[in-house]
């Protein structure tokens, strides 16, 4: 089973699509058009990314890969300022290609001059240090790759500079490219961990074992290409009069690191899969609080999407899908995780409720009423437990009761603005699917952004039905004992 793969269920559509906001509620008008900044960096950026600029990202980088990258190095590295470089750019214009490809022909002549040639053993830092630092924002999509990516980079560069040099120039080479692996390294544990701490609430404990953790696997793969730089090398031997050049590209031995060998068992305290599995949940969690800071969700709409990420949570315990020690670490963090979704939304509500536009009356942006909130959260989990596991059917119970207990509320706070009408009208429609004048224009935009990566289209879906489509999509992604996160 491959965590890593876990169910995305559309985080890019996760914040306009589940629970949506009463009309009058929203703090802040431009929150709606800004939210999809809070969850989704790494998904957006993921669609904008060339992975070729992470060079032999894939494992089936190839060596026309490798030395197209060379070429396009050496002759398409644009430079406003350089005269020779607008010229070989006006003049590629010129004979009607508009691409950074080389021709057959081009490609053809500089692999003669590569395997004639050879290539030095010097490291490109400047290179190496963009391609690692891309791993700050890195998602859990992309984590098991990275993690491979990042080692596998360090043991080929490690490897060429000890073939290349010796003595003192030797030394100063790998201290350098220790400060830059160093660099690349702690940005991706740091910015991955501090998700996971920012969003599901984990004490500092928690959040060092998980930097321990990652430094373990990261050990482990780093001696697991060591182990495989033989194999790799002596398949190089015989790619003919390409091995002259092709022994000293260090991205193209990664990748054949990469495909040649995968580490074993981890003596790490969470796996990559519990790492992956956890930050599928923080992302989620990660949606209701950047969102509930701008007011575009209430108690009972926070509890809503906040129940189905731990129904999907249970189900991945439940499962086997993450060890004992991530399943205790997501319960254990929950409350905390909760309290920090709740303590967003309270902020936000203060901050309306200081600035009260003329003929608002005191308490329009009342306080957060956590009763309403935990009342929904705990009947919908509590039917969960009791249904069997059914999300959908649980999110319908959750729904039921939240009529009731957000009615107490309106009589609670009669001027607070979330509730009263507004809230009638949000349960009223809640299995509804709204009529197409009412599709906001960012919605019809990411459902186009949604539909060109092939997700369905959510428009036209009622409240309810985007959360049982979101419960269907992770059952079919976890289903038969593996996880699919780019499903």
């Amino acid at each position: 089973m491959n965590i890593q793969n876990i169910g995305s269920i559309p985080n890019i559509t996760n914040q306009i699509t589940i629970g949506t906001p009463q009309a009058g509620f929203r703090c802040d008008p431009s929150a709606a058009a800004t939210s999809g900044s809070g969850t989704s960096q790494g998904s957006a950026r993921l669609l904008h990314l060339d992975l070729s600029d992470r060079k032999g990202y894939r494992e089936d980088y190839s060596i026309r890969d490798a030395a197209e990258g060379l070429w396009k190095k050496e002759n398409f590295d644009f430079n406003i300022f350089d005269p020779t470089s607008i010229q070989r750019m006006q003049d590629r214009v010129r004979q009607g290609s508009y691409t950074m490809k080389p021709t057959d022909e081009e490609l053809s002549a500089y692999l003669d001059t590569l395997r004639q040639n050879g290539l030095d053993g010097s490291v490109d830092w400047t290179g190496l240090m963009q391609e690692l630092e891309a791993f700050k924002t890195t998602t859990p999509e992309e984590l098991e790759d990275g993690l491979d990516y990042l080692a596998s980079r360090y043991v080929a560069a490690r490897d060429k500079l000890e073939r290349n040099y010796t003595g003192e120039e030797l030394t100063a080479q790998l201290a350098k490219l220790e400060e830059v692996y160093q660099a690349g390294k702690s940005g991706m544990i740091d910015g991955y961990t501090q998700t996971l701490q920012d969003n599901l609430g984990l004490s500092d404990s928690d959040a060092q074992a998980v930097r321990d953790s990652f430094s373990t696997i990261l050990a482990e793969k780093e001696e697991t290409y060591r182990g495989a730089l033989k194999q790799v090398h002596e398949a190089v031997e015989q790619t003919g009069p390409d091995s002259v050049w092709l022994k000293n590209h260090d991205a193209y031995i990664a990748s054949q690191l990469r495909a040649a060998d995968k580490a074993g068992q981890s003596e790490a305290r969470y796996s990559v899969q519990d790492l992956a599995a956890a930050g599928q949940i923080a992302q989620s969690y990660r949606t209701e609080i950047f969102d509930a800071s701008f007011c575009g969700r209430n108690e009972a709409t926070l509890a809503l999407g906040l129940s189905l990420a731990d129904m999907k949570a249970e189900t991945m315990i439940s499962k086997g899908l993450v060890s004992e020690n991530m399943a205790a670490l997501l319960r254990n963090s929950r409350a905390q995780g909760h309290e920090n979704a709740l303590t967003a939304l309270d902020q936000a509500l203060a901050q309306r409720e200081s600035h009260l536009a003329p003929g608002e009356p005191k308490g329009t942006f009342a306080p957060v009423d956590r009763s309403v909130f935990q009342g929904i959260y705990d009947a919908t989990l509590n039917a969960f437990r009791q249904n069997g596991g059914d999300g959908a059917g649980a999110i319908r119970a959750g729904a039921s009761y939240g009529q009731s207990i957000t009615a107490q509320a309106t009589a609670r706070n009669p001027q607070a603005l979330r509730w009263g009408i507004n809230m009638e009208s949000y349960w009223k429609n809640f299995y509804t699917a709204p009529d197409a004048k009412e599709v906001s224009p960012l919605e019809k935009s990411v459902n186009r952004l949604m539909e060109q990566i092939g997700k369905p289209s959510s428009l036209g879906s009622s409240a309810y039905q985007k959360y049982a489509d979101s419960w269907r999509d992770f059952l079919a992604a976890i289903g038969g004992g593996g996880v699919n996160i780019r499903a």
